[in-house]
């Protein structure tokens, strides 16, 4: 007895999920960036105050009066103020990818 091949209709929206065309690869990259945002603005916003730190502090006690205590203040003041506000700083870039 010979079986006939018979392949079952799948339609063009599954294949695309399966495939990863076009809405489905949109919605993959949108969930990736989401999942990554929060530790990415972290890492951003603590480069920032580990950038600026010293030279905040600098600008505000003076060079010759300034400690290290006194950068990682201001370090940790860039930081929460990044943290707190709606977007990442200017130079940053808005997504890691």
């Amino acid at each position: 007895m010979v079986k006939e091949n018979v392949m079952d209709v799948i339609s063009i929206s599954d294949l695309a999920l399966v495939v990863g065309g076009g809405t489905a690869w949109d919605s993959y990259v949108n969930s990736q960036r989401a999942k990554v945002a929060p530790s990415y603005r972290s890492v951003v916003c603590t480069a920032a105050g580990v950038k600026g730190g010293p030279e905040m502090a600098t600008q505000t006690y003076g060079a010759d009066r300034t400690t290290n205590a006194d950068k990682i203040r201001a370090a940790e003041t860039i930081k929460g103020v990044c943290l707190g506000g709606a977007r990442l700083p200017e130079a940053a870039p808005q997504s890691p990818f």
